[in-house]
């Protein structure tokens, strides 16, 4: 899969990277969303997203809806280690098929696609 990573805590990020990396998958990061937007309009190819929901410059939410109105039926997961129930419930609202609080299993993350993953190729066959 090629994924979209847009995390401001530099070192989580290199670890989500990594460990995603290590399951074959390939993964562009992003410090904010403004960076996550930018990079989207430039490859938008991709096939999932992981946006944290507090970033500077562009929340997660937000960039999410931009991200949304240029690709409709890409997959987006948000993260937040400080977000409120209703932040969460945004963040669905605006497109994500799921949000998770941190710290969370990494295996709870790829569960989460992988279950998108299979869910999407039975619905289009």
């Amino acid at each position: 899969m090629k994924i979209l990573l847009a995390e401001d805590d530099k070192n989580l990020g290199i670890v989500l990277r990594s460990e995603l990396e290590q399951d074959g998958n390939t993964v562009d990061m992003a410090c904010d969303g403004v960076e996550a937007v930018m990079n989207f309009i430039g490859r938008p190819d991709y096939d999932f997203i992981i946006l944290d929901i507090k970033m500077p410059r562009l929340d997660g939410i937000n960039a999410l809806r931009i991200i949304k109105k240029l690709d409709p039926g890409v997959a987006a997961i948000t993260i937040s280690g400080n977000a409120g129930s209703g932040e969460m419930l945004e963040s669905v609202r605006a497109g994500a098929i799921r949000c998770l609080t941190k710290p969370f299993e990494i295996a709870q993350l790829k569960d989460e696609m992988q279950k998108y993953a299979a869910r999407h190729n039975k619905d289009q066959q």
